[in-house]
């Protein structure tokens, strides 16, 4: 009798911890080891023990150092096809990859595009320059007291549809900064280097790779089958490429490795990275 007591204390204050962190997990879009430790005061191990039962039960996603929130398709998100699925999970993971190249103590710079703002969710400490304004919001969503990353944000024109800042006031103030790293995904890739689709976009991009000492490119498999109409960089000016090796991609790969591309390679099905 002694030990059903005992069990059943143990379950329910799992529970209980479960609960709390599913709240947190749903206010802030995800949780660190070092943040659920202090919420919970209890140990690592416990919290690894938590976070393998919430990724288990499909409560949310892991990533090195952490939990994501999984997306709520009844929130209004429109349902999408399996392929579009797996190219958000693909997304994802660049995002979270990417989180070990950003300078802990100088600053770093992010151009927003569609991968990229995913890399608010993950952000906990640093300091950042961005010209993505759903970038600015995730974080201001996610840390409401200010004991988040420090942001800056470029200024100048909003483009509305990209949700991004260009224009000569975003450039002045790009130009006034120098940043250790500087993270961008883009329109498309080819053996050459990288596409854009306008020359204002170049431009804003240009001026981040300028200013920053190491350029850092994430890209799902199919911007190797995306074409732009403007030309950014060669692979010469690219420090290091993030992607995923797939049938579709794998000859462009093998191609840029042997030009001695710098590549690191994530497999969005087992969530494991390959670096190269």
């Amino acid at each position: 009798m002694q030990n059903f007591v005992e069990l059943s204390g143990v379950t329910t204050l799992k529970k209980a911890y479960l609960e709390i962190l599913e709240r947190h997990l749903s206010l802030r879009g995800n949780l660190t080891h070092q943040y659920a430790e202090k919420l919970l005061k209890v140990s690592p191990a416990t919290i690894r023990r938590l976070f393998r039962e919430m990724a288990q039960q499909h409560k949310a996603v892991r990533f090195h150092g952490g939990l994501s929130a999984i997306p709520d398709n009844n929130s209004g998100v429109v349902a999408i096809p399996q392929r579009e699925n797996r190219l958000a999970e693909e997304k994802e993971l660049l995002a979270s990859q990417v989180l070990s190249e950003f300078s802990s103590s100088g600053l770093n710079m992010i151009h927003g595009g569609t991968t990229t703002q995913r890399i608010a969710k993950y952000l906990v400490s640093g300091t950042y320059l961005t010209d993505s304004v759903l970038i600015a919001a995730e974080l201001s969503r996610r840390y409401p007291d200010g004991d988040g990353p420090s942001m800056l944000l470029t200024g100048g024109q909003l483009d509305i549809k990209a949700g991004f800042l260009y224009g000569p006031k975003a450039l002045s103030v790009i130009r006034s900064y120098v940043a250790e790293v500087f993270v961008t995904s883009v329109r498309g890739v080819d053996r050459q280097g990288l596409l854009e689709t306008d020359d204002q976009t170049v431009g804003i991009m240009k001026a981040m790779m300028a200013a920053s000492r190491k350029t850092v490119v994430i890209a799902d498999h199919l911007k190797f089958q995306q074409k732009g109409p403007c030309r950014l960089a060669g692979w010469n000016e690219v420090d290091l490429l993030i992607t995923s090796e797939c049938r579709e991609n794998q000859d462009d790969i093998a191609f840029l490795k042997r030009k001695g591309i710098r590549i690191e390679l994530i497999n969005p099905i087992t969530k494991e990275g390959n670096g190269s």
